[in-house]
């Protein structure tokens, strides 16, 4: 099934690399029919879902629908809404086409092989999730194929995180992302598996070394060891300047900041924040510049909540165009998660409904004892 990708912001939803935009009536209705794809969903239950407290007609479902499919005829067949006659409507995937002919020659091309490396690289550094999709679900076009770690990596990078729980990848590869979606809800309870991860050596060394180096100090925070997390980030913090770690400085200092909003320690916050502004301008990777707008927003909070949601709600957008799930969801849970502490109900109130809609998107709440029971296998 090909993922459709979301973004509320603009009202599109694209497919196969190409976008559609919806009215906000429409993006609703498909989206209900996504979460539920395959499933005959009847008239009634689409009202409910797309016209919530509002009067509208059979007809008015109808006419949505039409102009539905006629927008995703851009998608080339990936999905079509059929009409079940006398119960509703039901949206079909179709399967992705299988390869047809020879295959591409470039595919056993080293040197481009080596290019297409460099090109997945960047656009993985830089936040570009479109593109690194694209090069992931069509290795016929491109000529290129995903070794297995980053093969691995799609299903995170979408949302698909129902894959970690089946066996379609072995388990050490399955495991560095099962110990990430199980700190992300339970954060107080991840350390003995993360623990016992390191310890037994499971992962690939990609994976282990992530965990082992920088994974470890949000990890620390939020196991209530602030200490030991600025001891880690304070060891690393010299490497990453001098080049070793150079494309670790704006994850790392985006770490800073959230140990000073930790530590509540709010002037030392915000002279972290007009170092990152200045960091940007060299390394402007966009996943780390969505973070660090939210993060920031929660210090300008404090003082001025109006432009603190503004700057919340910027760094939230460039998050969602990047298509990386796992890190639109680190941040709404952060700012969800900070303003509870601080009593910031209205700010929460904002921010909660997506972060619980990102949540039933993703099945990843119904996913936790599956979870939970995969990672038991490490102690």
């Amino acid at each position: 099934m090909h993922p459709i990708h979301w973004d509320r912001g603009t009202w599109t939803a694209s497919c196969q690399g190409e976008a559609v935009q919806l009215l906000p009536k429409e993006y609703s209705l498909l989206e209900t029919l996504y979460r539920h794809v395959g499933k005959t969903l009847s008239r009634e239950q689409l009202l409910d879902a797309a016209w919530a407290l509002e009067t509208p007609t059979d007809r008015t479902i109808d006419d949505h629908v039409y102009r539905l499919r006629r927008k995703l005829a851009a998608w080339h067949g990936a999905y079509e809404i059929r009409t079940v006659r006398g119960a509703g409507y039901r949206l079909e995937a179709a399967a992705p086409p299988a390869a047809s002919g020879k295959p591409n020659p470039l595919l056993a091309d080293p040197a481009h092989a080596e290019r297409m490396r460099e090109l997945l690289d960047a656009n993985l550094l830089y936040g570009n999730g479109d593109a690194l999709l694209a090069l992931a679900s069509r290795p016929e076009m491109f000529g290129f194929e995903l070794d297995a770690p980053l093969r691995s990596f799609v299903p995170f990078l979408e949302g698909r995180f129902g894959e970690y729980v089946q066996d379609r990848f072995p388990f050490g590869d399955r495991v560095f992302f099962l110990l990430h979606l199980f700190h992300l809800l339970k954060p107080g309870e991840s350390r003995p598996y993360v623990e016992a991860a390191l310890r037994r050596r499971v992962m690939p060394d990609i994976w282990h070394t992530e965990v082992e180096l920088y994974n470890i100090i949000f990890m620390r925070m939020e196991w209530g060891e602030p200490e030991a997390a600025a001891a880690a980030l304070e060891k690393l913090w010299p490497e990453a300047l001098n080049g070793e770690y150079e494309n670790l400085v704006p994850y790392l200092a985006n770490l800073r900041l959230e140990l000073r909003l930790t530590q509540r320690k709010w002037d030392e916050a915000e002279r972290e924040i007009a170092r990152i502004e200045q960091l940007l301008r060299r390394y402007p990777f966009r996943r780390e510049e969505g973070r660090f707008a939210a993060l920031s927003g929660l210090v300008l909070h404090r003082r001025d909540p109006k432009a603190g949601v503004e700057r919340i709600d910027a760094g939230l957008a460039t998050l969602r165009r990047t298509r990386f799930v796992p890190h639109l969801a680190g941040s709404l849970q952060a700012v969800t998660t900070f303003a509870e502490a601080e009593g910031w109900t209205a700010l929460r109130n904002r921010y909660a409904p997506e972060w619980e809609r990102l949540l039933a998107d993703t099945k990843l709440r119904e996913l936790l004892p599956a979870i939970e029971a995969e990672l038991r296998k490490l102690l």
